[in-house]
């Protein structure tokens, strides 16, 4: 794992789970992505879609695989192809709080090449810090988008 965070969002768990599977509500609350296109018939395991990134100057897509999904606990996806030299996971945990859910984020990546392994090598500390407040900022992003929207 390279970064973790959670949030508390004031809606049910089933709410939030509908929300941030919802892969075409990417664009209101993970930065960088601009459109989100579903590939396969419906979310689930399995299930495929691609999004347009940008990362500053730089514009590509990525393409994603839903690797678990199960309502309204967790979901799962992992790139396939991208700009990133390694691919990563990403994974959404929902948890009741009372009437509320706690959300916790967490990116994995791992090295694919001497060159990458270097680079977590060197570069470690600071991209998970880098990285943990980058998901803090979008699930700080995500509560506000939830909370407009009548899911």
């Amino acid at each position: 794992m390279i970064a973790k965070t959670s949030i508390v969002i004031e809606r049910s768990i089933d709410e939030v789970f509908a929300y941030v599977s919802n892969v075409e509500n990417m664009p209101r609350w993970v930065s960088g992505v601009s459109r989100v296109k579903l590939l396969s018939d419906r979310v689930k395991a399995g299930a495929r879609f691609t999004a347009d990134y940008a990362d500053g100057l730089r514009r590509s897509g990525i393409d994603f695989k839903v690797v678990e999904f199960e309502p309204p606990v967790r979901f799962t996806t992992k790139s396939e192809l991208g700009p990133f030299s390694f691919p990563f996971r990403g994974t959404l945990e929902l948890r009741s709080v009372g009437n509320a859910t706690e959300v916790t984020t967490n990116v994995e990546t791992g090295p694919d090449s001497l060159a990458t392994r270097l680079v977590g090598v060197l570069f470690g500390p600071f991209l998970r810090r880098s990285t943990k407040r980058r998901l803090q900022e979008e699930l700080q992003a995500l509560r506000a988008s939830i909370t407009r929207s009548s899911v």
